[in-house]
């Protein structure tokens, strides 16, 4: 018989197969909870990057609320020293003109523009709520005529589609006042349709929507326009006329002052400004102008019930000395974020209101 084999003589095998498949097993799970790692690290980094970017526009926005409230401070101070005259000499305008920039805690910037509203045409001043036939072609007149001197190349028939439209955006029906205005039906056939306001305008880039309005005429005509919020009154303040905007001054005067006579008439007057509307009627090129007759362009579209070009006021009834209507556009930069923002102010020597308030480019 052959003898037993020994323990240590028997064949050694190992469990190679096996120690393979968890090698294999650990190496998955390295790599996944690589992955989830990763993962989680760019997570943490993006939450990281918001609350960052959160916090600095946070801290953006109070700071653009705070230099609003600078200003509204200092035009208050302001209009009572003058007894509500504003004109360019003062600080407001200065700062705005020189683009003076203030730093802030943390590297930041701040920088505020401020503009006078009735240094240039309230669109909101052609709706006709309240206003008399003769007022409201007065408006149309004075929009038609700054149109056609903003843009000299614009045919006629267009100012007057673009003039009759505006008001019909405005008023509070959807019935049209003319053949050349447009209203709800017609913007609701348009690619992309859209209904009309039938309310004041909040701000000046809603102009766009109105029909006829193309963007090079938009930005021809920017620089002359404004909105006043809530309110039609149209009040222009010589005092704070931007020079070389000698078309806004012909198309208030309904044509009595040329566009060129209009930049005359705004380079002499004096730095701190006029005190008095008979201050700026003695200025010599408004005082000989004023010695003509006015010559309105009415355009082509039919004149309403009684209304003669002898009935639509004065060639000067709109100028102003005194404003209380205001404008700031802020800009912030706080670390990588930029804030700009705008908003719309009255001012008298009472109180100061916040009309309106928004972010974004003007």
């Amino acid at each position: 018989m052959n003898p037993k084999p020994k323990l240590s003589q028997l064949p050694n095998y190992r469990p190679q197969r096996q120690q393979g498949v968890a090698l294999i097993m650990v190496l998955l799970v390295v790599a996944l909870v690589t992955v989830l790692a990763v993962q989680l690290n760019e997570k943490l980094q993006m939450n990281v990057v918001r609350t960052m970017n959160y916090q600095q526009t946070e801290q953006a926005y109070w700071y653009m609320l705070s230099a609003e409230e600078i200003a509204r401070n200092l035009l208050q101070v302001q209009l009572k020293d003058s007894d509500g005259v504003v004109h360019q000499d003062q600080i407001w305008h200065q700062q705005s003109e020189e683009e003076r920039v203030y730093p802030i805690e943390g590297g930041g910037l701040v920088r505020v523009d401020i503009k006078d509203l009735y240094g240039c045409f309230n669109l909101n001043a052609l709706k006709g709520a309240g206003l008399t036939n003769e007022q409201l072609a007065r408006r149309k007149v004075q929009m038609r005529m700054l149109l056609l001197a903003a843009v000299p190349d614009m045919q006629a028939y267009t100012a007057d589609t673009i003039v009759e439209s505006l008001a019909d955006w405005l008023d509070k029906d959807d019935r049209l006042n003319s053949s050349y205005g447009a209203e709800s039906a017609d913007y609701e056939s348009l690619e992309v349709p859209y209904q009309a306001a039938n309310d004041y305008f909040v701000h000046e880039s809603e102009l766009r929507l109105v029909r006829g309005v193309t963007q090079p005429i938009y930005q021809a005509l920017k620089p002359f326009v404004c909105v006043v919020p809530n309110t039609n009154k149209l009040r222009i303040n010589f005092n704070t006329v931007a020079a070389e905007h000698g078309e806004l001054l012909h198309a208030i005067s309904l044509g009595g002052l040329t566009t060129d006579a209009g930049n005359s008439a705004i380079s002499q007057r004096p730095d701190e400004g006029y005190e008095r509307v008979e201050d700026v009627l003695n200025n010599s090129i408004v005082q000989q102008a004023s010695q003509q007759a006015i010559r309105p362009d009415f355009g082509g579209v039919p004149k309403a019930n009684g209304v003669t070009a002898e009935n639509i006021g004065g060639m000067f009834d709109d100028l102003v000395v005194k404003s209380n209507y205001f404008e700031l556009d802020t800009h912030v930069s706080v670390g990588d974020m930029v804030l700009r923002g705008q908003s719309k102010l009255y001012i008298s020597d009472e109180e100061t209101v916040v009309l309106m308030r928004g972010l974004g480019e003007p």
